[in-house]
């Protein structure tokens, strides 16, 4: 039949839910009968009662829809092949149900009683866990186990100027960059160590034993073939969120239980905390870079990516076009490596990228070729300081009423997503963290009750020898233990480099971030080999062996801009109309 199509049939082993079937959610109290005795005025007030949760049949088309959307989500993240053979359809784990209230569809079963799912996406976060060997609650990325709505650490404020949160006038940021301009490269120079290896992907298992023969679905299914389908180690989408340390959850329970009130003070080394990236360390699509052009340095955007090479689409302003260059990653340099140059024509001095009549002043340079090029060099300093006071969000993970959670975004010049370790600005004394302290990012958040986008993670320093909360390295975000392991293998037998747990989830604002954290031996050689070289050989590294880098929003005049909806919109003029980026799976933007 042409409204018939196949699915395989997930059914779980294993269930944590704490529904117990009709009844389960009592009906409401009849409304009060009215103050006279009428014929009929009993079964009027009987016919008010109704339950404040209406229990949906299991063949009622919302449930069925969520079934082969709960499908969807799993076989993607489960699958070892997600695009090959039939679509899954995913019956409820015992003790799980699908309501009505509201006239909105909800999931009840949640050992505490009041948590309910209420989009697919949040409900498969459960289940992958449930699909999982692990029993408990910290290692799900569900809101309920992870998040507990808007976390509610201690926000950290910087000392600086609150940023708004909407796109409007607001005075220059007059910040004199670093003297760091983009270098001429010496010629004949060897670049070492700049083909950067992504991180390799935990390995997946497959389901292909588990998987029932296919089975016909119609818009109403009473019956499907079912198997039970076996516990994994570790799910992608777990691997993607970094566990939360929550207090676990108690089944069944009536009340919330209260979030944790601030970061500990004496923090201990987390245990059995996943970390890992989809996205490799150094270069990634979507970001802003400098690109060797010959005798100079020019800037782009990645716009497609991979291991040995990287497609680059130049920026200015799209009049004047330019077109795309492909570059290997020893020809490519962050763009926070090299500090932005001020803008040598005299109109464009003190002016910020939007502010520029840009169709008049490109008409009146004519076919002069320097003239424009020298505007095309300009243009492109612009571009990316307008680029670097933007940011975008992208892959939402959940949300509540105030908050939304993404597991990643464009922060200025960079794509950041969570398991990144981040370079903060100097934090206040209370955090008693130091100037080195470095991020591990776990949520992503932005939240109207406390203001903008916002960063939770845990805080890490560098240190030698003995010290308080020393984290073993495989609890460690991956770029620390990266940066870890090419210490421990460098050091002199006197220093011993470990990384110290400082806080615990403590909140950030989009101003505290300087930028991403990179390994010193992935970036040192192609920023300084020599040097690089020089260290390594005489066996004097430490602390301050570091990549020295610029800082977000530090790249010259600009104005900050705040939020856009993705990143071609960020870009905007600044690339050739219809530019396109091709950025990976796990990276869904708004449209």
């Amino acid at each position: 039949m042409a409204d018939q199509k196949e699915f395989n049939v997930i059914q779980f082993g294993r269930s944590d839910g704490a529904d117990t079937g009709p009844g389960y959610w009592p009906a409401q109290p009849a409304q009060p009968a009215p103050p006279k005795k009428v014929p009929g005025a009993a079964t009027d007030a009987g016919r008010r009662t109704k339950p404040s949760m209406a229990r949906l049949a299991e063949d009622d088309p919302r449930f069925v829809e969520w079934k082969v959307k709960l499908g969807i989500l799993l076989k993607q993240e489960l699958s070892p092949s997600p695009h090959e053979g039939n679509a899954w359809l995913v019956n409820f784990p015992r003790g799980y149900w699908l309501y009505e209230k509201s006239n909105k569809t909800w999931v009840s079963g949640y050992p505490i009683k009041s948590k309910l799912f209420r989009t697919p996406q949040e409900f498969a976060f459960h289940l992958i866990w449930l699909s999982s060997t692990s029993n408990d609650y910290k290692d799900c990325c569900c809101p309920h186990c992870n998040f507990q709505s808007a976390p509610k650490p201690v926000v950290v404020e910087l000392d600086t100027p609150n940023l708004p949160h909407a796109e409007s006038p607001a005075k220059q940021d007059k910040v004199q960059p670093k003297a760091t301009p983009a270098p001429i490269p010496i010629s004949g120079q060897t670049q070492q160590g700049a083909t950067i290896a992504r991180p390799a992907a935990a390995k997946q298992s497959a389901l292909a034993n588990h998987v029932s023969a296919p089975v016909q679905v119609q818009p109403q299914v009473q019956h499907q073939q079912q198997l039970h389908m076996r516990p994994q180690t570790q799910s992608p989408m777990q691997r993607q969120s970094p566990a939360q340390t929550q207090p676990q959850p108690q089944a069944p329970a009536q009340s919330n239980p209260q979030p944790q009130a601030q970061p500990q003070a004496q923090p201990q080394a987390q245990a059995n905390i996943i970390w890992s990236l989809r996205s490799p360390l150094v270069f990634r699509a979507g970001e802003l870079v400098w690109f060797n052009n010959g005798a100079s340095w020019r800037l782009g955007i990645i716009a497609a990516s991979s291991q040995t090479a990287h497609e680059l689409l130049p920026i200015g302003h799209g009049m004047v076009h330019r077109p795309n260059v492909v570059k290997p990653p020893e020809d490519m340099r962050p763009f926070y490596a090299f500090s932005v140059p001020f803008v040598t024509i005299p109109d464009l001095k003190d002016k910020v990228f939007d502010d520029i009549p840009w169709e008049s002043t490109i008409h009146a340079l004519g076919n002069d070729t320097g003239k424009r090029d020298v505007f095309a060099l300009d243009a492109s300093k612009m571009a990316a300081t307008k680029i670097d006071y933007s940011y975008s969000t992208w892959s939402p993970v959940s949300q509540d009423q105030k908050t939304i959670f993404y597991y990643g975004c464009f922060l200025g010049a960079e794509r950041i997503e969570i398991g990144d370790a981040l370079r903060l600005r100097k934090l206040p004394a209370s955090l008693m963290a130091g100037e080195t302290a470095v991020m591990g990012l776990r949520n992503i958040f932005v939240s109207e009750e406390q203001g903008g986008l916002l960063f939770r993670g845990h805080l890490y320093v560098l240190c030698k020898d003995a010290s308080k909360n020393i984290v073993p390295p495989e609890q460690l975000p991956i770029a620390l233990r990266d940066e870890l392991k090419w210490r421990q293998s460098t050091a002199s037998k006197n220093n011993t480099y470990q990384y110290s747990l400082m806080k615990e989830n403590v909140i950030l604002n989009e101003r505290s971030i300087k930028g991403r954290f990179y390994p010193t031996h992935r970036l040192m050689p192609i920023l300084d080999p020599g040097s690089f070289n020089q260290i390594v050989a005489s066996g004097h590294v430490n602390e301050q062996v570091i990549p020295q880098l610029n800082n977000r929003m530090e790249a010259g005049m600009g104005r900050y801009i705040g939020r856009k909806r993705n990143r071609i919109d960020t870009l905007g003029p600044c690339v050739a109309h219809g530019s396109r980026l091709a950025l990976e799976g796990h990276v869904k933007e708004d449209v």
